[in-house]
C-alpha cells in the first residue's frame, strides 16, 4: 500500500505563504484607500500619484516579505525576495488586465518590490529570532 501524506502537513508548510500574500494584498488595499482619501480631501499635486503608488508597493511587498521570512524562520533574504516577486507579479497582472501597463516603470517597480520584500524578510526573521 502507498502511504499518503496528510493534507494538514502541506497546509502547515504553505501557511506563511498564504498569510503573507493575504497580508500584502490587504496592506496594498489599505494604502490605496488612504491615498484615495488624501487625493479627495486635499488637493494633492500631480506627481503625488506615483509617489503614493511606490509607497503602497513598498509597504505591501515589505509586509509580504516579513510574513514569508518570519514564517520560515531562516533565509529571510531569499524568502523576502520571493514575497516581493509575488506582490510584483500580482501588481503586474492587475495592470495588464486593467490595460494600464506601462513598460517604462517595469524595472523600477520590480527593483522596488525586490528590495523592500528582501528587507521585510530580514526583519521578519529577526523578529522571530527575538522570541
Amino acid at each position: 500500500m502507498v502511504k499518503r501524506k496528510s493534507k494538514a502537513i502541506f497546509l502547515k508548510k504553505c501557511r506563511p505563504f498564504i498569510k503573507g500574500t493575504a497580508a500584502g494584498i490587504i496592506t496594498a488595499v489599505v494604502f490605496v484607500m488612504l491615498s484615495a482619501f488624501i487625493f479627495t480631501a486635499a488637493d494633492a499635486p500631480e506627481g503625488a500619484q506615483s509617489v503614493l503608488g511606490y509607497i503602497t508597493l513598498v509597504a505591501a511587498s515589505g509586509v509580504c516579505g516579513m510574513f514569508y521570512g518570519g514564517g520560515k524562520g531562516k533565509n529571510g533574504f531569499a524568502w523576502g525576495t520571493l514575497g516581493g516577486v509575488v506582490i510584483f507579479a500580482l501588481c503586474f497582472a492587475v495592470s495588464v488586465i486593467s490595460g494600464n501597463f506601462s513598460g517604462s516603470v517595469f524595472i523600477s517597480k520590480l527593483v522596488t518590490c525586490l528590495v523592500s520584500g528582501c528587507i521585510g524578510g530580514i526583519v521578519g526573521v529577526n523578529l522571530i529570532g527575538e522570541r
